[in-house]
């Protein structure tokens, strides 16, 4: 099947300006030494408290005594970053900056804050119930439109301004729209059936469908049509078959709903068109953000942030843009 898809940080798949990257322990900018080093007061507070946490958990390379948490990037804070470097991240020089998503600030979230299944479940129990709720009323939308038509009033009605709002569909003749909503129903019932039935692709439960990738700081990571890959490659467990959620992913700006926007997103890479037609990143952000409004309805039609805002829209029934949703370029110069 296809390549990896990177979730950027804007709430689909690798990092923009806008989200923070990095895990529980997460810094908006370098603190340390050099030219890219900001040392913002919390920032410095984020580190110097994680490096006491080294110590304290008995790991080496922490400091002693503690490091005051103060937020000022003195001596002996810039001491302890490098002494850190120099022992517990070896793949890199020690250069005395812990920049946000990069080995230093991955290892701290390693050694301090690691992500376990537990935490996956955890998140997942609160995110799933969303994400079942959103696809539910995505398909309850839609099938209203294919059953009676366009009508003035009703559901076909707040469906129809809803499509139109998130797809463009009014855009195409009446047979592409016609198209375009049995691809939608299509997809859509196919993401509800991972969550709702996983035993149809041989998996043993909803969860199944994700897993941890503490190795990647953004939100998440996986394969176009995965769904559909083997179960287990050369006899041990395929990573192709899991949308993979990074450290990101459990920052605490991730709350719930962004969480069932993130999941959804992912989930129409992870299994793609009934047809055959992968559904990639062509935009990301609101249905009338900047990087959004150029696209038609057929890029729509195959851009995983369209199906995610259009789902959110029909279960909170809002057309409001969400806090969480930021607007970037497509493919991975938009990666969050």
């Amino acid at each position: 099947m296809g390549g990896f898809l990177v979730m950027p940080t804007v709430g689909s798949c690798i990092p923009t300006l806008t989200l923070p990257t990095g895990g529980p322990i997460q810094i908006s900018k370098p603190v340390g030494q050099g030219p890219l080093a900001r040392n913002i007061p919390d920032d410095v507070k984020t580190i110097q408290e994680a490096l006491n946490q080294v110590t304290l958990k008995g790991e080496a390379g922490g400091p002693l005594p503690f490091l005051v948490v103060d937020g000022i990037k003195g001596p002996k804070t810039q001491a302890a970053i490098i002494t850190f470097q120099q022992v517990q991240v070896k793949s890199i020089s020690a250069d005395g900056t812990v920049e946000p998503g990069k080995q230093t600030i991955l290892r701290l979230n390693e050694l301090v804050a690691p992500i376990s299944k537990f935490d996956l479940n955890a998140k997942l129990a609160t995110s799933l119930p969303l994400v079942r709720a959103a696809l539910d009323a995505a398909i309850r939308n839609v099938t209203a439109i294919i059953t009676s038509g366009p009508g003035p009033t009703g559901p076909a009605a707040v469906a129809e301004d809803r499509l139109n709002r998130h797809f463009t569909l009014s855009t195409l003749d009446a047979s592409g729209q016609s198209s375009g909503r049995v691809n939608l129903f299509e997809t859509y019932s196919e993401m509800l059936l991972v969550i709702n039935q996983p035993d149809l692709f041989n998996m043993f439960g909803a969860i199944d469908a994700f897993d941890v990738d503490p190795g990647n700081a953004k939100i998440a990571l996986t394969t176009a049509q995965g769904v559909f890959e083997p179960a287990l490659q050369n006899g041990a467990d395929n990573p192709a078959r899991h949308i993979r959620l990074g450290l990101g992913f459990f920052a605490p700006n991730v709350t719930d709903d962004f969480a069932a926007f993130i999941l959804i997103h992912e989930l129409s890479h992870f299994t793609g068109r009934r047809d055959g037609e992968l559904i990639i990143d062509n935009g990301r952000g609101w249905f009338d953000d900047i990087f959004i409004r150029p696209l038609g309805a057929n890029k729509r039609l195959l851009n995983a942030d369209s199906y995610a805002t259009f789902a959110h829209e029909c279960r909170t029934g809002s057309p409001a843009k969400p806090s969480f949703v930021k607007t970037a370029p497509g493919g991975l110069g938009g990666a969050r």
